[in-house]
């Protein structure tokens, strides 16, 4: 029996006991740090270097909210069984989660508004971006742009990227990443509250 059909049937038999095991290893928090620096990686490799596409100001805010679950990811994994590096990585994780995603659905409504011009988009005729400042302002006041301006410095406008796959442009399928994120953090949340109860 492989590795995915072993932890199903794990889950089948009794859910909570199991993600409440699997809240309590290395490997769920690395897999979910990995996920976010796949997304981080692929903004700054893919769209930014190979198709050289500038980052706006929405942008950079979800990469700091990858940031965020990634180092939430690399806390909790540090050692799985601290309740309090536990409680510091979960709230981490779903600031991240939740502000991205608030942040991917504002970006894909500008995208939208942006493009839904009679055969055009607003930018062939020198508008859009106005949502956008090139001036961005991180949680804590972080002067993040200035400490890694390739990563976190806005040079593009909101929305103006025309690049898509399978009908679905980048702020859809950060919003479809977030959705995934939110359920799997939501069902390793749910697990690790049955540790803590189960233990009572």
């Amino acid at each position: 029996m492989n590795l995915v059909s072993r932890l199903f049937a794990e889950f089948k038999q009794a859910p909570l006991p199991a993600l409440g095991r699997w809240q309590a290893q290395r490997g769920v928090w690395l897999l979910m740090a990995g996920a976010a620096l796949f997304l981080l990686l692929s903004a700054m490799g893919y769209f930014q270097w190979f198709l050289a596409m500038d980052p706006c100001e929405l942008c950079v805010y979800i990469r700091f909210s990858q940031c965020c679950i990634l180092i939430a990811g690399i806390a909790m994994a540090i050692k799985p069984s601290s309740q309090w590096l536990k409680v510091l990585g979960l709230a981490l994780a779903w600031y991240g989660v939740i502000q991205g995603m608030l942040w991917s659905v504002e970006l894909q409504q500008i995208h939208a508004a942006a493009h839904m011009l009679d055969g055009g988009d607003i930018f062939a005729t020198g508008g859009g971006g106005a949502a956008c400042s090139t001036e961005p302002h991180f949680p804590l006041g972080l002067p993040l742009h200035e400490w890694l301006p390739y990563e976190f410095a806005p040079t593009g406008g909101c929305g103006e990227d025309d690049w898509s796959l399978l009908g679905m442009n980048m702020a859809d399928y950060c919003i479809i990443a977030y959705s995934i994120f939110s359920l799997a953090l939501g069902a390793v949340t749910l697990g690790w509250l049955y540790s803590l109860f189960a233990k009572k």
